[in-house]
């Protein structure tokens, strides 16, 4: 049987045109049937922007009681894998990307903090958020929608979607609200374990091994075909060149994957503000304000995607048109 990941990259690397009108025609009622918006919904983007990735609601299922094993257990991971990685409260934790690709939200409760770890593999965007509405922790699920290629997660509390790289609710009674974005790192295995050998990794409920062995978007990360149009671009990158982008005051900044490479430390004049910008040992990438030790915090993802949803972005260092 193939899995949703497969299915999903079939359509990706097929002709996007044909996808696009194919899954209109034949997926389209998710948005009123499952979730029961019409065209008057409560929202902030223009619904026929959004596209059906899968045939329902969950078809790609979200985990909700995550299980972890040790690092020094976790050999099913190569040292250049993939994995979104963060700590709070000296609780060190990783969340194969391969995993990801099959399930692309992990509800998760860390030293007490309610959070979701996301990941979108058409953006290859990884986010974690704080899973709290009104101050109650709520779980997300996966809608089965896209917008700009992007995952829309839903809430299961008012059923209100979220655009995944914003953290923003785009439909429903949420509408305008924003989550709280939560630090995470989007690194080799290698890098994180060297530097925190006690963190835990996750395993999915298919098992360790074989069920996540494979990448199923490889093929699709090295192609420049999209699965969906999207509204706006830029060719100041290759559209799957790999950015950290930061959402710092007014202004978005995007810093290329390759500037950083080598452990190098860049400086870069952001809004007459010189930030120093660097990778760590296990992979985190920081932006700081050295007048005030202020860090911020990116998300690494496509450059095709940070454009869409943030047009005015700098790039730095500077690339031509």
């Amino acid at each position: 049987m193939r899995t949703i990941s497969t299915v999903l990259l079939g359509l990706a690397m097929a002709n996007a045109g044909a996808a696009e009108e194919a899954t209109r025609a034949g997926w389209r009622p998710i948005l009123s049937e499952t979730f029961g918006y019409g065209p008057d919904a409560t929202s902030s983007i223009d619904l026929n922007r959004l596209e059906q990735g899968c045939p329902r609601r969950d078809c790609i299922p979200a985990i909700d009681d995550p299980e972890f094993i040790p690092a020094a257990q976790a050999d099913f991971l190569g040292p250049k894998d993939l994995v979104l990685a963060l700590e709070i409260d000296c609780d060190a934790r990783a969340y194969p990307a391969n995993i990801l690709n099959a399930h692309e939200i992990v509800n998760d409760t860390i030293a007490g903090h309610a959070i979701v770890v996301t990941y979108c593999p058409l953006c290859g965007s990884g986010l974690a958020f704080e899973r709290l509405l009104d101050g109650e922790p709520v779980e997300f699920g996966v809608s089965g929608l896209l917008h700009e290629n992007d995952l829309v997660m839903y809430d299961r509390h008012t059923k209100s979607l979220w655009q995944q790289i914003t953290g923003e609710a785009i439909v429903g009674p949420r509408t305008g609200s924003k989550l709280q974005q939560v630090p995470v790192a989007m690194t080799e295995w290698r890098a994180w374990h060297q530097e925190h050998p006690d963190s835990r990794v996750l395993v999915g409920p298919r098992g360790s091994d074989a069920a996540y062995a494979a990448d199923h978007y490889a093929e699709y990360a090295r192609s420049d075909r999209l699965l969906f149009p999207v509204t706006r671009e830029s060719k100041r990158l290759g559209r799957k060149d790999v950015v950290y982008g930061f959402e710092i005051g007014a202004r978005p900044l995007a810093v290329p994957k390759s500037a950083l490479s080598g452990g190098k430390q860049i400086t870069v004049d952001h809004d007459g503000v010189a930030l120093d910008i660097r990778q760590s040992e296990d992979g985190a990438v920081t932006a700081t304000d050295p007048s005030n030790g202020e860090q911020y915090h990116p998300v690494r993802l496509y450059w095709f995607a940070w454009y869409t949803f943030h047009p005015n972005t700098e790039l730095a260092p500077p690339s031509g048109d």
